[in-house]
């Protein structure tokens, strides 16, 4: 369940840094939860975790820890116990009435919080009613830090209310100790990572003595109290009630350990209700607003809020992602980012949705955030989305910078961001700069295991010399880093030939596991096909073909294939879409080589069969879904930036297509099974 939950959490930006981790953590995820489950009870040692350093708007940083795949299960497996222990009457009947923020799904759910958009709809809804009640004045205030500042002491106390066993607590609390700590020389006691959902939970259940407490006071006094994880509003009829409870939560704070943030803290007279909410449910546009307008619209709607200094930057976020990305409106979207740096993400999503080659404004933009110290998070992930669609000359540019960044580095120790540091080797090695002497001595001076797992994974998707993703492989397979190891392994998977394996026994054992099921070190019992049991992981049928007389030769191919998309199918729609897509290309030219009835085909031209009469009178189903999903993969932003037949921009395949993508596997490979 924990797992599940891993790959559940709506939140992309943390899942972002894992999700070809995860895949290949599940290619043998059963093996690989009961080995884990071994080392917990024996004594569990943490991997090392890493920051990463996001802008807040206030210009200072939100700090992310990033955790090894098997921490986050485990780490996510007390918070799973936690949740259960929590759901006693006395919270539960708080949940869309009070509290409003990380509401526990329940049990038996995948996921492991309800809709956070439901959950803020209530949340204004409920200060709005009690307005319209008569409590016209408010407090407004949320914690400064509050993840960051979570005393182990308080919280081991509060874990034995929700009746944790002590064995349980110590081992919960040394993780949290070892996870948040700057270095493993110095314990500080206090925090919770941030980025992972499962400390959603650990904060409910310390700001829970808020609740508690204000409960108390409502016995005694009439006001009204909302909470949004940390965000707190007070409301009442009188201005002085609001003051003495606000006066009484501050105290409550100090004594828990937590300080309001005094510069957003206000008690006033409600004018405009409008004013003290995010109405995030408003619709952006008129119901009559025609689709090619939308972009237009969207833009002058931002320049005159910017004109008004208007402070709703959910709505700004929201126009922005229909804004046409063009030389019009770059001055626009840089103008929003520089006066709210939080809209980075946003941005990047404009830059990704660019047409063509990126013009010199945006590549001076990225440029200049790639040699200010303070920017690195924003030049990391523009990077990763702009450096395949920048020119060869800029590209070369940024190298040179990249090279004299890293030289300094070396000596000063100031580049600290993880992703940035990344994809500034990656424009050493695409700029020339790297020989595959100076890229292993620098890759294995390299600390930090993050890097050269996601270096990898960037490195397959571009020209990068083979030499140096061979020297890579090598090197991260033997890791003692597992998320390092799984990382190499998938590489592996997809393309065994390529690679020379080491000694299995200095393989981490979660990547032995994906390296076994795969059939590319010794397999055991796994040695009949295992198409039939891969394909039964995506389309939930038992299946029981004879696959490798059938496939001959090319059956290796695409058992590895499959294998591969059992894992995207949980973890990356879009990926799975463009892998079945492959999958289908492989199994198509053995098809129509053994029937010539179905007529001719090119292997790597599977859009050439799609007027095909032939396909469609001997195989219709199967024809229809090798079409459809191939028809879904141009619309992705992993194949075109835009779809080459109507110039819509591509974008991610939304999870909402899945029982579709589903259903015409099943249909069209029962058909396959049939003709072959």
């Amino acid at each position: 369940m924990a797992y599940a939950r891993l790959l559940t959490n709506p939140e992309a930006t943390y899942k972002n840094y894992f999700r070809n981790i995860y895949a290949t953590y599940g290619m043998a995820k059963d093996n690989n939860i009961h080995n884990l489950s071994k080392k917990i009870k024996s004594g569990y040692v943490p991997e090392q975790s890493f920051k990463v350093y996001v802008p807040k708007p206030n210009g200072l940083n939100r700090m992310y820890t990033l955790m090894g795949v098997e921490d986050q299960i485990v780490y996510q497996a007390y918070a799973n116990k936690l949740a259960d222990q929590m759901q006693v009457d006395s919270i539960k009947r708080r949940y869309k009435k009070t509290v409003f923020g990380n509401l526990y799904a329940g049990k038996k759910s995948d996921f492991f919080f309800q809709r956070w958009e439901d959950s803020y709809k209530a949340f204004t809804k409920a200060i709005i009613k009690a307005y319209k009640n008569g409590n016209e004045y408010i407090a407004s205030f949320d914690l400064t830090a509050c993840y960051d500042s979570i005393n182990h002491n308080l919280l081991e106390d509060i874990l034995r209310k929700f009746h944790f066993a002590e064995a349980c607590i110590k081992q919960l609390i040394t993780l949290l100790e070892k996870w948040c700590s700057p270095s493993s020389d110095h314990l500080i006691g206090v925090g919770i990572p941030q980025g992972p959902q499962a400390s959603g939970i650990i904060a409910e259940s310390v700001l829970s003595e808020y609740d508690s407490f204000v409960e108390s006071l409502q016995k005694s006094y009439d006001f009204k109290y909302f909470r949004y994880v940390d965000d707190i509003k007070i409301l009442a009829k009188d201005e002085e009630t609001v003051k003495w409870i606000l006066f009484l939560l501050d105290k409550k704070s100090k004594e828990l350990g937590l300080f309001p943030q005094a510069s957003k803290v206000s008690v006033h007279k409600i004018i405009n209700i409008d004013d003290e909410v995010k109405r995030i449910s408003k619709p952006l546009f008129e119901d009559e607003i025609e689709e090619e307008l939308k972009p237009d619209v969207a833009s002058k709607s931002i320049r005159e809020m910017l004109r008004a200094n208007s402070t709703d930057i959910t709505t700004v976020k929201r126009y922005l992602q229909y804004v046409a990305p063009n030389s019009n409106n770059n001055k626009l979207v840089f103008k929003i980012l520089e006066q709210h740096p939080e809209t980075i993400t946003s941005f990047v999503y404009y830059v990704r949705r660019y047409p063509r080659k990126l013009p010199s404004t945006i590549v001076e933009f990225i440029k200049k955030c790639i040699l200010d110290k303070t920017k690195q998070y924003q030049a990391g992930i523009l990077l990763q989305v702009a450096t395949f669609n920048m020119t060869s000359n800029a590209v070369k540019e940024l190298g040179n910078i990249a090279d004299s960044l890293l030289r300094k580095d070396s000596k000063k120790q100031f580049i600290f961001d993880l992703l940035f540091k990344e994809q500034l080797y990656l424009l050493l090695i695409l700029s020339g700069k790297f020989t595959v002497i100076t890229y292993v001595k620098k890759i294995k001076r390299e600390e930090n295991w993050w890097i050269r797992q996601q270096l990898l994974s960037d490195l397959i998707v571009c020209d990068a010399p083979e030499e140096i993703t061979k020297k890579l492989v090598s090197i991260s397979l033997i890791s003692e880093h597992t998320d390092e190891t799984l990382g190499a392994a998938m590489q592996v998977v997809v393309e065994p030939t390529k690679y020379i394996i080491p000694p299995r026994n200095n393989i981490s054992s979660p990547a032995q596991e994906a390296l076994k099921q795969a059939g590319i070190i010794k397999r055991g019992k796994y040695s009949n096909s295992q198409i039939n049991k891969y394909l039964e992981m995506i389309t939930g049928e038992k299946w029981s073909f004879r696959w490798k007389k059938y496939l001959g030769n090319e059956h290796d191919n695409v058992e590895r294939f499959i294998f591969a998309a059992t894992s995207y199918w949980r973890t990356d729609l879009t990926a799975f879409v463009n892998l079945w897509d492959t999958i289908d290309d492989r199994m198509l030219s053995v098809i129509t080589a053994t029937h010539t009835e179905l007529g001719g085909y090119t292997l790597g031209k599977i859009g050439g069969i799609k007027d095909s009469t032939k396909m469609h009178e001997h195989v219709p189903l199967y024809h229809k879904m090798a079409m459809d999903i191939h028809d879904m993969r141009l619309h992705s932003f992993l194949s075109h930036s835009k779809v080459q037949a109507t110039g819509e921009y591509t974008g991610p395949i939304p999870y909402k297509y899945k029982g579709t993508i589903q259903r015409l596997i099943i249909d069209g490979m029962r058909e396959l099974e049939g003709f072959w």
